[in-house]
């Protein structure tokens, strides 16, 4: 996340996220599956501004970037306000006293439905910045408690750096990866709804442990941060699942495939897939011509370090690593 204060309110960018590994490695006693993943934010942001009312109502507007057609929820089902609220609730535990409201606007960037976790970054943001502004003055890690009730993503977007998430996604290993890694991000038009791919990947009565895959190969790839000992190592579980509930996928990841790149994957429970290139000129030409293909979006942007991430709202913003490009309606 990034912040910059101007006058009586905040500004937050929150980015979008890659798995560059996701294996599930059982089912839990609470309804989910225990993963296993490495992900990774990326320059690609939802921009949200935040600003105390003098009464205690919390309003939430939103729009998205021209040509990004993404059905939004209505606000009082939007994550962000889940967030604020239930932020709201802890504060009023442990106060006689209440909190001002919160005027939010939200301008969406990240596609929906298509495994880059932008609702997420939104809410871990949404926490972040009225923690801040209200001065609850709430740790990271009672954040986290919080963000974990929203969804299972969220907890990473707190966390300021590529990790390797286990768990519900919820217990977080920073992981340094050296360099960033171009990558281009092709949202085709159809898009899956997570809940949706995990009850399909059920229906297939899992894998047997002896076909679970290890971390150990990508750890190593991002620990060299060499893209094409990255690419070679890309792992998503739900992939199959995926194509199964939208044969026409298929077709997309054939033709990613042919293009002999790095790496190709998909994120998430999809359908957005991703490739990794050699290096900035390659991404550019290649999210061009891809451009032109009738997908919903398609963008070149970067993998973001640790460096780059300034969580924390009370320091002054630093400036973005690499804005992110986007190059279709």
């Amino acid at each position: 996340m990034f912040f910059r204060r101007q006058n009586n309110e905040l500004e937050v960018l929150a980015p979008a996220k890659l798995n560059l590994f996701l294996e599930i490695t059982g089912k839990r006693s609470d309804g989910f599956h225990e993963l296993d993943m490495l992900m990774v934010p990326i320059a690609l942001y939802d921009t949200l501004t935040f600003k105390l009312r003098r009464d205690d109502e919390i309003t939430l507007s939103s729009c998205c970037a021209v040509g990004n057609k993404i059905t939004l929820p209505a606000p009082v089902d939007n994550l962000v306000i889940r967030a604020v609220k239930l932020l709201q609730q802890r504060i009023a535990t442990g106060s006689s006293s209440t909190t001002p409201g919160l005027d939010i606007c939200l301008f969406k960037r990240i596609p929906a439905a298509a495994g880059l976790g932008g609702g997420s970054s939104d809410a871990a943001a949404a926490l972040v910045a009225a923690n801040y502004l209200w001065q609850a003055g709430l740790s990271t890690a009672e954040l986290s408690e919080l963000a974990l009730q929203i969804g299972s993503d969220v907890p990473f977007f707190l966390s300021g750096s590529a990790a390797r998430c286990t768990g519900r996604g919820e217990l977080l290993t920073p992981l340094n990866i050296p360099a960033a890694l171009d990558v281009v991000l092709i949202k085709p038009r159809i898009g899956l709804a997570t809940a949706d791919v995990f009850a399909e990947y059920a229906t297939q009565q899992g894998i047997r442990v002896d076909e679970r895959v290890a971390a150990d190969n990508i750890l190593d790839a991002c620990a060299s941060g060499r893209a094409p000992e990255i690419g070679k190592w890309l792992h998503n579980r739900l992939v199959d699942s995926a194509l199964r509930l939208q044969p026409e996928l298929q077709q997309l990841q054939a033709e990613l495939l042919a293009l002999g790149l790095p790496g190709v994957q998909m994120t998430g429970s999809g359908s957005t897939f991703y490739l990794i290139c050699r290096h900035a000129r390659q991404a550019r030409n290649i999210a061009e011509k891809l451009s032109h293909r009738g997908h919903a979006a398609v963008f070149h942007t970067r993998t973001l370090s640790h460096r780059f991430l300034n969580i924390d709202p009370a320091q002054d913003a630093v400036s973005i690593e690499q804005p992110c490009v986007g190059l279709s309606p």
